[in-house]
């Protein structure tokens, strides 16, 4: 049974479903996506029904929280968060469900991005958003740095870390940059596909968790 790791789709259906079919998924995989669904990206909407038909069709899907999808929340549970979600790249979000006020989005992906845990454990493996604090006690409970951290290698705790390794999102690298990190103990994946190609950004990445192997998926 492989396991798939995706991060920071962002809106980019066509791309995220053309990954899904480079590694030809199958029902007996587990496709892990460490947030960032939404926003940014003209097709956010088609993400999360991407998702959904994945789930209705008996693919294993298991959703990461990112900081786009913690704004989206706090948006929608709280006028006052709006603004900080719309220049996040929420506008797009709206487009894409063909409506100005995000209380107009039906319940059902409201509770689809709900359902999100804020890391998983997966054997040896530790998968979370952005980063964890592993300066403190309790790692798993600094939530700021689990969705926000930049630095997650400044973070670093040898010893509470031991033999696992962390893979994240959240902060675009380049491609030769991801590659590099792949006999490391923290592993980010997310090659800004939104980014411009020429500077070795721009494509959506997806891992197999136990080979540690990596594609990058280009729109063309």
């Amino acid at each position: 049974m492989r396991t798939f790791v995706i991060s920071d789709i962002h809106g980019k259906n066509a791309l995220f479903r053309k990954a899904l079919k480079s590694v030809k998924l199958k029902k007996t995989d587990t496709l892990v996506i460490l947030g960032d669904l939404i926003d940014r990206g003209e097709d956010s909407k088609g993400v999360l029904d991407t998702i959904f038909l994945l789930k209705d069709n008996g693919f294993k899907v298991e959703l990461v929280l990112g900081n786009h999808e913690k704004m989206f929340l706090d948006s929608f549970n709280n006028d006052e968060e709006h603004t900080k979600w719309m220049i996040n790249g929420g506008d797009r979000t709206l487009m894409s469900f063909l409506t100005s006020k995000i209380k107009n989005i039906p319940k059902r992906y409201i509770e689809l991005i709900n359902s999100s845990k804020y890391y998983l454990l997966k054997d040896d493996f530790i998968l979370v958003h952005a980063g964890l604090n592993m300066k403190i006690q309790d790692p798993f409970s600094d939530i700021q740095t689990i969705l926000w951290e930049r630095k997650p290698k400044e973070l670093l705790n040898e010893e509470w870390l031991g033999s696992r390794i962390i893979i994240h999102g959240h902060t675009p690298q380049k491609k030769a940059d991801i590659i590099s990190q792949l006999n490391e103990n923290i592993i980010g994946i997310d090659n800004g596909n939104y980014l411009n190609k020429k500077n070795g950004y721009g494509s959506l990445s997806i891992l197999e968790l136990n080979s540690l192997e990596i594609q990058f998926i280009d729109e063309n």
